[in-house]
């Protein structure tokens, strides 16, 4: 409800959010999402909540997608901490639809905060992100090709899910809050590296 405020959108509570905190450059892939706006305004019952700047066309889609569907689109352009931790935790879902991402950690505040990232399948996203397995297992969903229609259809799923399951989505939320990426186990990942690397070099020897 705090997020639909701050936002603009209509307050109400049985409505998924699908929320966005980016630069909004090629590489995050948001050009996919303002490709899609309109469709998933006529064909499903969803608001869109994002906070962002960057590219000035993509900056304005979004300013006009907002103007249009006043109550579903909100679009704050700029950055304010604040309001990034808002959507982080007051959205039902988080979109990463990137092109390429070297290691991303906007996937990994959205499942502490319980938000099930919905991400593409590149990258640190693909490392970090378990694909829904339709029952009770996964942290979130996980899509391949870099097109609007991919993008389309995984939010299609997520919201399916939100309507039709909510076992399904408390597991999910579950499972993302329980996943540990502290440095305690990737410091022992480097040891182990570290480890097999002196033991391949006495090999050689």
């Amino acid at each position: 409800a705090a997020l639909q405020k701050a936002l603009g959108l209509t307050q109400d509570p049985t409505v998924p959010v699908f929320g966005v905190v980016s630069r909004l450059f090629d590489q995050k892939g948001l050009d996919l999402l303002a490709d899609i706006i309109p469709g998933l305004m006529e064909n499903m019952k969803v608001q869109i909540a994002l906070l962002g700047a960057g590219d000035p066309t993509l900056e304005n889609t979004f300013r006009v997608h907002a103007a249009n569907y006043p109550g579903r689109v909100g679009a704050h352009l700029g950055y304010q901490a604040t309001l990034s931790n808002l959507i982080y935790a007051g959205s039902d879902f988080f979109l990463m639809p990137s092109r390429f991402e070297p290691c991303g950690l906007s996937q990994i505040y959205s499942m502490r905060y319980g938000t099930p990232p919905i991400v593409r399948s590149t990258g640190g996203l693909k490392d970090t992100v378990e694909n829904f397995d339709g029952k009770l297992g996964g942290t979130g969903f996980v899509f391949q090709d870099a097109t609007p229609a991919a993008l389309y259809n995984t939010i299609g799923w997520a919201c399916a899910t939100y309507y039709d399951e909510p076992q399904s989505m408390e597991a999910l939320r579950l499972n993302g809050m329980k996943k540990d990426f502290g440095w305690k186990k990737s410091a022992q990942d480097y040891e182990n590296v570290y480890q097999w690397a002196v033991e391949a070099r006495h090999r050689a020897f």
